[in-house]
C-alpha cells in the first residue's frame, strides 16, 4: 500500500513539475507584490537577474515558483522555519500566502552551499521549482527531499568551468618564475582585486588587495585582446584575437559562465557601466553585438552595412560611435527599437573614440590630433593637436585624459573650454598604452606593454603621484572592488 501511495505521490509531483515548467512564469523576476514585501522587510536586499534575492554578501534566498499562484489581496507570510519568524529574522524557509517560497542559501561546515535540512515543511515547498535560468552554485548540496525543486537545472561540479591555475601546480615553478609577475604593492589597490594579462600569455594574473605577487592565475581559452568587466555583477567579457567566441567569466567564483559564438572575430568592445551592457564590434561580420553582463546573455546582434572596428558607447547609453575599419569613416548608431546609422566624418587611423552627452571625440594615432564633433549636428567643433602617438583616453568629470605613448605624455582636454589645459610628461622610459580608472577613486593607473612600471595619476589634483616599478608588462588590466565573501 505504501509503495502504491509513493508512486501516486511521485506521479502527482511529476505532473505538477510538467505544468510548472511549461508555464511562462520563469521571467527571472519575482512578482511585484512579492518583491515589494521583501524590500519592505529587507530594504538593503537586491534582486539578481535570475530573481535570487541577495540580502547581504552572506545571505541569499532562492525563490521557488509555484505550479499555481494564489490570487491574494495582501501578501503575508503563511509559514516559516523556524516557526514564528519574520523575514527580518532571515529564517531558512519562508512560504507566502500566494504559494511563493523563499529558501535560504547558506554554507555548511565544509564551505559548500546547501539548503535547509529540515524535512517537516508544507507540501508547497516540494511543489515549487527554482528559476530555470538560475546561476547554480558549483557543488550545491541538495537535500534529498528537495531535489525535485531543481526542475531542469543541473548542479555544476566545483571543477566545471573552473579557471583557477595555482602557481603550485606548475612543475617547473621557481622563485624566478614567480618574480617575473611581481610589482611593488600600491596602497590604492587595498580592498581591490586586480586582474592582469600580458601580450604573450593566455593566463590572467590575479592580485588580491595590494599583494606583490599574483595569488593564482586564470587560464583563458586563448590570447585575450580586450577585457571589460562589471564592478557590480563581477562578470567579465573577454574578447580574443583569434577566437570567434566571446567568453563571459564570473570573477567572484573564477569560472566560465558561458561562451557566445560570433559570426567572425571580434574587433573591439566597450561597456556601459550604468546598465552593464557591453557592445562588441566584428568588422568582418558587419555586426555589433549587445551582451548583457547582468544576465550573461547575448541580447541582440545589430547588422550593419558598415564594418565596425573601434567603438564606444555614449555616456548616456543612447548611442554608439564606431569607425568603419575598411573606409575609415566615423559613424553614430542610435540605439533603440529602430536603430539609425549616421555618417560623421572621414577619419584616419583612429586609436580611440569617446562620446559624452554633447560631443564625440575621435583620436588619431598617426595625425596626433583629436577631432571633436557635436552630437546633434555632427559638425566638427574643435580640432586639437596632441603629442605623438595618442593611444588611449578616458572621460572623467567633463575632461578627457589622453595618453600619448611616444614620450609618455598625458594631455588633459576640457570639454567646456574646448582646449587642452594640461600637457604633462609622466615618464619618458617605456611605451605606456593603457589608462585605467580605479573604482570609487579619482586615481588612474597607467600601464604599458614594455614599461616595467605602474604610474598612478590623481585626476582631481591633475598630478602624477607615484611611479611603481614592476616586473610585468600589461596589455589588459581590470580592477574590481572586493566582495566580503565569495557568493554566487
Amino acid at each position: 500500500m505504501k509503495t502504491i501511495r509513493g508512486r501516486r505521490f511521485k506521479l502527482i509531483l511529476s505532473l505538477f513539475m510538467f505544468t510548472l515548467l511549461s508555464q511562462s512564469a520563469f521571467a527571472s523576476k519575482l512578482p511585484i507584490e512579492v518583491w515589494e514585501y521583501v524590500k519592505e522587510q529587507l530594504p538593503s536586499s537586491t534582486q539578481r537577474f535570475d530573481s535570487v534575492v541577495v540580502v547581504s554578501p552572506d545571505v541569499m534566498y532562492i525563490p521557488l515558483y509555484p505550479a499555481q499562484t494564489n490570487a491574494v489581496s495582501n501578501i503575508k507570510i503563511e509559514y516559516t522555519y523556524p516557526k514564528g519568524k519574520t523575514l527580518k529574522d532571515k529564517p531558512e524557509i519562508v512560504v507566502f500566502n500566494n504559494n511563493f517560497v523563499l529558501l535560504k542559501l547558506f554554507k555548511d561546515k565544509k564551505g559548500d552551499y546547501t539548503l535547509t535540512s529540515y524535512e517537516d515543511f508544507p507540501m508547497k515547498v516540494k511543489l515549487g521549482v527554482m528559476p530555470q535560468d538560475m546561476l547554480v552554485p558549483p557543488g550545491l548540496k541538495m537535500p534529498e527531499n528537495l531535489k525535485l525543486v531543481l526542475g531542469d537545472l543541473v548542479i555544476p561540479s566545483k571543477t566545471d568551468g573552473n579557471l583557477v591555475y595555482l602557481n603550485k601546480d606548475k612543475s617547473k615553478n621557481s622563485p624566478d618564475a614567480l618574480m617575473k609577475n611581481e610589482f611593488i604593492p600600491l596602497a590604492e589597490l587595498k580592498n581591490k582585486k586586480t586582474y592582469l594579462t600580458t601580450a604573450d600569455s593566455k593566463f590572467m594574473f590575479v592580485y588580491d588587495d595590494n599583494s606583490k605577487s599574483p595569488l593564482y592565475e586564470l587560464k583563458l581559452s586563448s590570447l585575450p585582446s580586450k577585457i571589460v568587466a562589471s564592478n557590480s555583477t563581477k562578470f567579465a567579457l573577454v574578447v580574443y584575437f583569434a577566437n570567434k567566441n566571446l567568453e563571459i567569466i564570473d570573477l567572484k567564483n573564477e569560472r566560465i559562465l558561458t561562451q557566445i559564438p560570433l559570426d567572425d572575430v571580434a574587433k573591439d568592445v566597450d561597456l556601459d557601466a550604468n546598465t552593464n551592457m557591453a557592445y562588441v564590434s566584428s568588422q568582418n561580420a558587419n555586426t555589433i553585438y549587445c551582451v548583457d553582463l547582468n544576465s550573461a546573455r547575448l541580447e541582440r546582434a545589430i547588422r550593419l552595412e558598415q564594418s565596425p572596428s573601434r567603438l564606444a558607447v555614449s555616456s548616456d547609453g543612447t548611442s554608439i560611435v564606431f569607425v568603419d575599419g575598411v573606409s575609415g569613416e566615423l559613424f553614430t548608431l542610435q540605439l533603440g527599437e529602430n536603430t539609425q546609422v549616421n555618417p560623421v566624418a572621414k577619419t584616419k587611423n583612429i586609436s580611440r573614440v569617446l562620446c559624452d552627452s554633447n560631443f564625440i571625440y575621435a583620436i588619431s594615432r598617426t595625425q596626433n590630433k583629436m577631432f571633436v564633433y557635436d552630437r546633434n549636428t555632427l559638425a566638427l567643433v574643435d580640432e586639437e593637436n596632441l603629442n605623438e602617438k595618442p593611444v588611449d583616453a578616458i572621460m572623467y568629470r567633463g575632461k578627457i585624459y589622453i595618453l600619448c605613448a611616444k614620450e609618455g605624455v598625458l594631455e588633459v582636454y576640457d570639454s567646456e573650454q574646448k582646449k587642452v589645459i594640461l600637457s604633462t610628461q609622466l615618464d619618458s622610459d617605456g611605451f605606456y598604452s593603457k589608462i585605467t580608472l580605479i573604482p570609487d577613486q579619482h586615481n588612474v593607473i597607467i600601464t604599458g606593454v614594455n614599461s616595467k612600471k605602474f604610474l598612478l595619476f590623481d585626476l582631481e589634483k591633475m598630478t602624477l603621484i607615484k611611479k611603481q616599478p614592476a616586473l610585468i608588462d600589461v596589455s589588459n588590466i581590470v580592477i574590481m572592488d572586493k566582495t566580503p565573501v565569495q557568493d554566487l
